[in-house]
């Protein structure tokens, strides 16, 4: 029997400029077509279809898929275009849980008018180690089904607590309301849309489900444009660089938002063969994809695909977190503006993008741009001098020279696939690269990687020890399988199955040794799958006109944190409301916090987003968020000392509720016979324990003290100055927020209590308000002092650094008396739990000899790397450098930040992974933990290690000024 012939297989690049086309047999391009998009883009890909065919030469019904990359549905949420756009209702099954942070409230304004319909709260949900928060209401959810048939709204959304881990709650509710409501309503799970996140996973299921009746007309039209080569199987291609169906990319579009540059390094990888090295060949491989305005690279993994982003991302404003590759972009293209400024030459940021060929000096135009500086024709002979055409290379050079510097994980020469229409303005000597491959149909890059695009299936969840004491090897085996099935049921060949990620993450303070596990699987497509649901898709020409007038804009934003700075807004000039002894905190207060209260985290204490948000919703219902000044409370004053105790993993899902830290208060006010008290303060200032304690003086109508009880974050309860002054932290109390509460009045000593209260806590499900031993008024003075204030000038003094648009710890270093340590790329993260407690170390490795000679504190030479160690929080960082002895530059007690090297956030542990770039400060520890008996509490010998501590920075510690003080109040 002959053998087979290889069917066809199209690849198309919706881009904002031109709509890409390219036949490939056996990954071989056969033809390529380039035609510019139109405003019908089912009528560009039909054309793309058509004239990629004819050049090929391709027979009839020979043609087995299309494998389209569109930026439509993402331009539809940045357009705001309501005629794509529908309201959502949510239901959330959380019992008791994050009803104090309801869905849509940090949706930008217009887009939250756009897309909020209604919000209901159900029965339901799991603790991290799978037992249920509460069984599942059917008579809620039939509560709920009544109000949303009484309203307009069309598309709901259900989400679950740990529906991830176990979808089984989330299930039942859909079926129950498809049911319920009949026919003409569209349901959808979280669980089938994001990771582990509650509300990030929310609000990219909000995103989808308000596209989803637009994404059903786009894919219809693709099908329509297509429909014409047979019996041909469309897919759409994902931000991970995988394949849907294109029934399934209907109901799951924001899978498709960021495609574009996961294309072009897979089809940068096929396109440059060569990529088939040695085995003694370690060097890092590049892809720099050139356009008419950005210049994106990424670095490419050795299965093909590129290094993913290790954080939440921002889509049109809304914080999600679907996978996108991390791609670091600068404003460099073929179509960016030469300028000359006091005898500089400038390039970009700004382009004339697909005008080129109408307004470029080389094409009869008037603007000069970098393409003029390379093509070489009589208009470019007479009006570019030789002189401006040479140092504007120089200018491109640099530019891409520190691009891909940054991008760089590994030390040496790196190899460098350049592709992009653009790539022609990029010279053939970078620094830094040992090799620049420029392979043939460079131009067509995208469409390359959208043909050659794979299946995948993937896994998250929470795992712990067995009742019968399987390793986990084995779960990781059950996962893998489980992915692998995944991936076939979507249409991959088990034949080529390969796994391509296994990420452990242990959950901090979780003393059943819980980890998070992620498994992710890719696949060939198989060549006998067919796709029985794709004959559902409506086919007619109407359809294919309901997607019109497209623009490009990528507009995803890759992050680290959640940290943004309102836009058209003036740091400089801001002042906060200050009435009195007292402080009205704003949401930019907030935002200023966020950022503060996590650089004094020292890498622990949990995401603030959530307890952010709840103060959001607190200002929305016409709540006052204040704080105090310290000095002002009498002596008879009661204060109280609240926060949460447990695992910020469990709080990226079991959002807090309206309870747990309120609860725990209460208990401790009943035990110690209080009848009122006057503030709040909390345990610790990092994370989010900052704002729990300013959404728990706002729930009991009091303010929360300028003070806390650390001056910075420690992963136990008895390393506060309280501690050190010997003063118990019982009586206290922990509770879950759903009526469940222990108190403890009697333990003998501060370390015995703090084990007893672990232990509940873990048995509330890891997570627990606390509230421990009350203050009085002058106690409470005594305390470290102007906490809010020191989080709020941290965070200030970032955002100064963004809106200069400089370095953004610049402002934080200068005017916190800071130390930058290190700049450099995570090369390593280890992780193991102990006792509860997230122990390992992270090392970082230097930017490039280049980097070195154009920058000064922080850079080191190749080959010099810096070790991290934390327990929870960061303690010590080393600097190793060949040859030389290891060097302490910092220990605790001070304090050791990684921030984010793009926008100056602070990253927590379990943001660091593989490839972060980051910048690594210190600042100096107060006096209190300086002491001997400080340095005994939370100097490196409480954390085994074998250092001295030696102060960091050369100057005198000076105590934070309060915000009273900094903004011209009355001084303390």
């Amino acid at each position: 029997m002959p053998a087979r012939t290889p069917s066809y297989v199209i690849g198309i690049d919706v881009g904002g400029t031109n709509t890409d086309a390219v036949v490939l047999q056996n990954e071989q391009v056969v033809a390529w077509h380039k035609t510019p998009t139109t405003s019908d883009i089912q009528a560009g890909v039909e054309l793309a279809v058509q004239e990629v065919v004819r050049k090929g030469h391709i027979p009839s019904g020979q043609i087995g898929s299309v494998k389209i990359g569109t930026t439509q549905f993402i331009n539809a949420v940045l357009e705001q275009d309501r005629s794509k756009l529908d309201k959502v209702a949510v239901i959330r099954l959380c019992g008791p849980y994050s009803q104090r942070s309801p869905p849509f409230v940090g949706f930008p304004a217009d887009l939250r008018t756009l897309m909020e319909g209604h919000c209901g709260y159900v029965d339901g949900g799991y603790q991290v180690d799978g037992r249920l928060v509460l069984a599942l209401s059917h008579k809620q959810l039939k509560e709920q089904a009544a109000i949303i048939k009484s309203t307009s709204i069309k598309s709901i959304v259900v989400i679950g607590i740990n529906s991830p881990s176990n979808p089984r709650q989330e299930l039942e509710a859909e079926s129950f309301l498809i049911s319920e409501l009949g026919p003409g309503y569209d349901v959808s799970c979280s669980h089938r849309i994001g990771r582990l996140g509650f509300l990030e996973r929310e609000n990219a299921s909000i995103l989808n489900a308000s596209l989803r009746r637009f994404a059903r007309h786009v894919i219809a039209g693709f099908n329509f444009a297509v429909q014409r080569l047979g019996k041909c199987r469309l897919y759409i291609t994902l931000n991970d660089g995988t394949l849907s169906k294109a029934s399934e990319a209907a109901e799951y579009p924001i899978g498709c938002f960021s495609s574009g540059p996961t294309n072009s390094a897979r089809g940068a990888a096929l396109l440059a063969g060569s990529l088939s090295q040695d085995e003694g060949d370690d060097r890092e491989v590049l892809v720099a994809d050139v356009g008419g305005t950005t210049t994106d690279i990424c670095a490419l993994l050795k299965t093909g695909f590129p290094r993913q982003s290790a954080a939440f991302v921002k889509v049109a404003g809304v914080r999600t977190n679907f996978t996108i590759p991390d791609v670091h972009s600068i404003a460099l293209g073929g179509g960016s503006l030469v300028r000359t400024e006091q005898d500089q030459t400038r390039i970009g940021p700004d382009s004339v993008g697909s005008r080129l060929t109408r307004e470029g000096v080389y094409f009869g135009g008037q603007t000069l741009t970098t393409t003029d500086l390379i093509l070489s024709n009589h208009l470019t002979e007479r009006l570019v001098p030789s002189q401006l055409k040479a140092s504007g290379r120089r200018e491109i050079k640099r530019a891409v020279e520190e691009a891909i510097d940054l991008v760089k994980t590994k030390q040496g020469d790196a190899r460098v696939i350049l592709v992009g229409g653009g790539s022609i303005i990029i010279g053939d000597e970078i620094a830094g690269v040992g090799e620049l491959i420029r392979p043939n149909h460079f131009e067509v890059a995208n469409a390359v990687g959208a043909a050659i695009g794979k299946i995948s299936g993937s896994v998250d969840t929470i795992v712990t020890p067995k009742a019968d004491n399987s390793s986990m090897d084995e779960q990781i085996e059950e996962a893998k399988v489980l992915a692998m099935d995944r991936c076939v049921a979507a249409g991959g060949s088990r034949t080529t199955q390969e796994v391509v990620e296994i990420e452990l993450i242990p959950v901090s303070y979780a003393t059943n040794g819980a980890t998070r596990l992620i498994v992710r699987v890719v696949a060939d497509l198989s060549e006998g799958f067919e796709d029985a649901e794709e004959s559902h898709l409506p086919m007619t020409h109407d359809c294919v006109k309901s997607a019109d007038s497209e623009r490009h804009a990528d507009g995803i934003d890759a992050k680290a944190s959640s940290y943004d700075i309102v836009e058209q807004f003036d740091v400089e000039s801001y002042r906060p409301r200050i009435e009195g002894d007292l402080w009205y905190l704003s949401e930019i207060d907030l935002q200023f916090l966020q950022d503060g209260a996590g650089v004094l985290g020292v890498g622990s204490c949990g995401d603030a987003y959530p307890s952010y948000v709840a103060c959001l919703h607190a200002f929305a219902r016409g709540e006052a968020i204040t704080i105090r000044r310290q000095d002002t409370l009498p002596d008879s004053a009661i204060v109280l000392a609240a926060g949460f105790m447990g695992s910020p993993t469990v709080y990226l899902e079991r959002i807090p509720g309206m309870h747990e830290v309120t609860d725990a208060m209460d208990a401790v006010i009943e035990t110690s016979s209080i009848t009122s008290f006057d503030a709040v303060i909390p345990n610790e200032i990092g994370g989010m324990n900052a704002f729990e304690a300013l959404l728990a003086a706002c729930h009991f109508g009091k303010s929360t003290l300028d003070a806390d009880c650390v001056a910075r974050a420690y992963p136990f309860l008895w390393q506060t100055v309280r501690c050190l002054r010997d003063v118990s932290v019982v009586p206290a109390a922990v509770a879950d927020g759903a009526g469940r509460r222990q108190v403890f009045t009697a333990e003998k000593d501060n370390f015995r209590a703090e084990e007893l209260m672990r232990d509940a806590c873990t048995d509330l499900g890891s997570l627990a308000g606390v509230c421990i031993n009350p203050l009085n008024g002058s106690e409470a003075r005594s305390l470290p002092r102007n906490s809010y204030s020191l989080a709020w000038s941290i965070g200030r003094s970032i955002a100064l650094s963004r809106s200069r648009k400089i370095d953004p710890v610049t402002t934080l270093l200068k005017e916190q008396n800071g130390v930058l340590l290190f700049r450099g790329k995570i090369i390593s993260v280890v992780r193991h739990v102990t006792k509860g407690f997230t122990r390992g170390s992270v090392v970082l490795s230097s930017f490039s000899e280049e980097a070195v000679s154009r920058s000064d504190s922080g850079m080191y030479a190749s080959g010099t790397s810096l070790a991290v160690e934390f327990e929870n929080e960061n303690l010590c960082a080393v600097l190793k450098q060949e040859g030389e002895e290891d060097k302490v530059l910092a220990v605790c007690p001070d304090l050791i930040c990684f921030l984010d090297m793009a926008n100056g956030a602070p990253l927590g542990i379990s943001d660091y992974k593989y490839g972060l770039r980051v910048s690594v400060v210190a600042l100096a520890a107060p006096l209190v933990w300086r002491t001997e008996q400080g340095l005994r509490m939370g100097g490196p010998s409480a954390f085994g290690l074998n250092m001295k501590y030696t102060p960091v920075g050369t100057e005198a510690y000076e105590p934070p000024r309060s915000v009273w003080e900094m903004c011209g109040g009355d001084q303390q």
